[in-house]
């Protein structure tokens, strides 16, 4: 976006309006889309007079990521990130590059613990034309599909924290984590082990939850979130082992 904040919330003192008499009232307006998460924090104290009037504050994150939360009550989206100028690979992890998928997966959990966000999107899902960045999660080239890692630590959030859930407490030692609850009732728990010498082995339990059942997926150099063995013993405290340079999310359902 080129425009400043005072410039969007001057369209904004008309859009809204012009929505609400077309009878467009469950119509959301987004704003702003602004190329670094810095700068859409520097757009928040331009757009205070139409802040009741938006829906959710949104930013990219390619000159800065979400590593502190936006100074709004709205919820706030990561709406557009990738790696645009390496070359392309589908590795987890060979040594730490820009486009591999444990360092997405490691952007994603900031932005969501440290920065606060609800929603992060990737630029491209997938993309067939003779481009050979990372600028996509999949890229398809003479018919052929090639899923990268970066799609993977995406899967290892969005196929278990569905629309509706909520962020809830979550801490480890020597590795990261976060949980959710879900709608349904279920905790997703994801947790990063970026050391490169040793499983880890971890236990989830608290906050008054007690699981009947768990299953866990792992992703990692040789895994696309595969089911891995978890064991949940009579209390509720659920067992797993989350291997080195790998993301395991755990799923937990009361029983």
């Amino acid at each position: 976006m080129r425009s400043s904040g005072t410039q969007a919330a001057d369209f904004i003192k008309i859009l809204r309006p012009t929505l609400d008499k077309a009878n467009l009232t469950y119509l959301l307006i987004t704003c702003c889309d602004t190329m670094s998460w810095s700068a859409m924090s520097s757009y928040l104290s331009q757009l205070r007079s139409v802040e009741s009037s938006l829906g959710t504050i949104t930013g990219h994150a390619y000159t800065s990521s979400p590593t502190s939360p936006l100074s709004t009550k709205l919820k706030s989206w990561m709406t557009e990130a990738a790696d645009n100028n390496g070359a392309w690979t589908s590795a987890w992890y060979s040594n730490g590059g820009a486009g591999e998928g444990m360092t997405w997966a490691n952007n994603i959990y900031s932005a969501i613990t440290s920065g606060n966000v609800s929603a992060y999107l990737y630029w491209i899902g997938a993309q067939d034309r003779s481009s050979n960045t990372n600028s996509k999660m999949i890229r398809v080239v003479g018919g052929k599909i090639e899923p990268s890692k970066r799609l993977w630590a995406m899967a290892n959030w969005s196929r278990f924290v569905r629309p509706g859930a909520v962020r809830v407490g979550a801490s480890g030692s020597g590795v990261r984590t976060s949980a959710f609850r879900n709608v349904d009732g279920s905790v997703a728990v994801q947790v990063i082990n970026s050391g490169g010498e040793r499983a880890v082995t971890v236990s989830v339990s608290g906050g008054g939850f007690v699981a009947g059942n768990v299953t866990a997926w792992v992703t990692d150099n040789t895994r696309d979130c595969s089911v891995i063995q978890a064991t949940v013993d009579e209390k509720g405290k659920v067992s797993g082992s989350v291997p080195a340079r790998s993301m395991v999310t755990f799923v937990l359902r009361q029983g």
